[in-house]
């Protein structure tokens, strides 16, 4: 068990959204994993059109929808990316990852404590990578 923000997960599993196949491979995947958080890179879904494949297939009522913050090179396009998913509808979780060179994309750790301390003062729930 896991509890975050209040939420209890009876699994600690985190699991991502892209590199299947398929939306039918991506849907089995999730469900066989037992998971109740799943990410989303923001650039891949449209989380206020229903009929997004990735909203058609996941039932956002059994998963907590992390957006993440990929492609962020620093705090403050970190702070943006998770404002507009907010703004979209994705809600208050955010997977944080602030990585500053796209080649080995190892994160930065004092732009990464730069946007938890901000998003976490907006009411962002984070959980930063």
């Amino acid at each position: 068990m896991l509890t975050i923000a209040g939420r209890t997960f009876t699994s600690r599993l985190i699991v991502g959204t892209g590199k299947f196949a398929s939306s039918a491979v991506m849907q089995a995947a999730i469900e066989a994993s037992g998971t109740g958080m799943v990410t989303v890179a923001l650039r891949r879904v449209d989380l206020n059109d229903p009929g997004d494949d990735l909203m058609a297939v996941l039932d956002r009522r059994q998963y907590v929808f992390l957006p993440n913050t990929s492609g962020a090179r620093n705090a403050a396009e970190a702070v943006r990316l998770a404002h507009l998913a907010r703004a979209s509808g994705a809600g208050d979780w955010v997977k944080l990852e602030v990585t500053p060179d796209p080649r080995t994309l190892l994160p930065d750790p004092v732009e990464t404590l730069k946007a938890t301390e901000a998003l976490v003062k907006d009411g962002f729930i984070v959980l930063p990578y």
